[in-house]
């Protein structure tokens, strides 16, 4: 969490400085840095911007309209001096707050930016508990995993997911949509469907009779996602051409359905999945490289779990005591488990015990043939 100050008086900005520690603070004189950095998407939700009159050249109203083109989710204070009335404002997808200088109770003020503060430590100690139970596993590895994904969550910024078949990508995906939006559903899809003008359609979304059997208006993935997250498992899949309109989408905003020239806006937290590497992919022409890195503000790996076999244990545990409470391996399947690859990873691992634990019956004893490595 931070708080943005935007004026040209020192003195107004100096009440904060000498408040609250520097790596609380972000101080603008000139409203084009901060217009610049909303566009970037630098700030989030748990931020807030504090608005003075004194601006030079610019108004507040001037500042709360390229916020808005901006996507800009982040409350704003706008402070308003002593005989003023405070500006007329356009309508705008974010809160703001009307504060008169005159009346102002600095103290009571900074008090409760400082309890904001807190909750936001009190959200990330929880964004961390959710990650440590959606991600099993006490080794380096997975504990170097969930504080990347802890980290990065909370903020706007794309993430990239990448890793083996079955080592929990999608686990990973909606752990990250739900710090950041626990209220809204995510909106996932396979890119492999995404190919073609019905691809298009899924996605954008098509007016009526912009095709054959567009009998009626939908509205497509785009808007469903707006204000929420959009995930894209095998992002490699996705054609050039679709590369080249999502990019456009991920840098302005602004999308169109198909048959359909009105000009839309989405605003959405974008997770991308893959189990290739796509650095390698951008020299065999299959991946654009511009789209690569609008999709990377961060990329995570997650592990095989030949990587860490010292959590098999951990999460067989998990898996009987919710699918097979009453059941136990012994001893020496477990060091079995322990010894053997797992192509598959953390997937193949809960499929083997389902079979097996299917196959046992009544008894309590789940035993292990060496078929189920087969």
């Amino acid at each position: 969490m931070s708080c943005i100050i935007i004026s040209t008086d020192w003195r107004f900005k100096e009440k904060f400085k000498n408040r609250f520690p520097k790596n609380f603070l972000i101080a603008f004189s000139l409203a084009t840095k901060l217009i610049q950095s909303a566009e970037r998407g630098l700030f989030d939700g748990d931020d807030y911007i504090v608005v003075d009159e004194k601006l030079g050249n610019y108004s507040q109203t001037f500042l709360i309209g390229e916020l808005q083109k901006a996507h800009n989710t982040t409350e704003v204070f706008l402070f308003i001096d002593k005989g003023n009335h405070g500006p007329e404002l356009p309508l705008v997808d974010f809160p703001i707050k009307i504060v008169f200088k005159d009346s102002l109770d600095y103290p009571k003020f900074f008090e409760s930016l400082e309890a904001s503060r807190a909750s936001t430590g009190q959200r990330a100690e929880q964004t961390n508990r959710c990650f440590r139970n959606c991600l099993i596993g006490e080794s380096d590895c997975m504990h170097e995993v969930r504080e990347k994904l802890a980290l990065y969550s909370i903020s706007p910024c794309s993430i990239h997911l990448c890793g083996e078949t079955g080592t929990g990508k999608e686990i990973a995906a909606n752990s990250i949509h739900s710090a950041m939006y626990p209220s809204r559903n995510i909106v996932s899809i396979n890119s492999s469907l995404l190919g073609g003008s019905l691809g298009d359609s899924i996605f954008f979304g098509h007016a009526k009779g912009a095709f054959t059997d567009g009998r009626t208006e939908v509205q497509g993935l785009v808007e469903e996602a707006n204000g929420s997250s959009r995930f894209l498992d095998e992002i490699e899949n996705l054609s050039l051409g679709s590369q080249a309109n999502m990019l456009r989408l991920l840098e302005t905003g602004q999308y169109r359905r198909l048959g359909d020239p009105q000009i839309r806006y989405s605003s959405f937290r974008l997770i991308t999945a893959s189990n290739k590497n796509l650095q390698e992919l951008i020299e065999r022409n299959l991946i654009r490289r511009d789209f690569f890195y609008r999709i990377t503000d961060t990329t995570i790996r997650l592990p095989p779990l030949r990587e860490h076999r010292q959590d098999i244990r951990e999460l067989t545990d998990f898996y009987l005591q919710n699918h097979f409470p009453e059941k136990f391996l012994d001893n020496e399947d477990l060091m079995l488990f322990e010894r053997y690859n797992w192509p598959g990873n953390v997937r193949q691992l809960f499929s083997t015990l389902k079979r097996c634990g299917v196959r046992s019956g009544d008894k309590a004893r789940i035993e292990v043939s060496f078929e189920d490595f087969v």
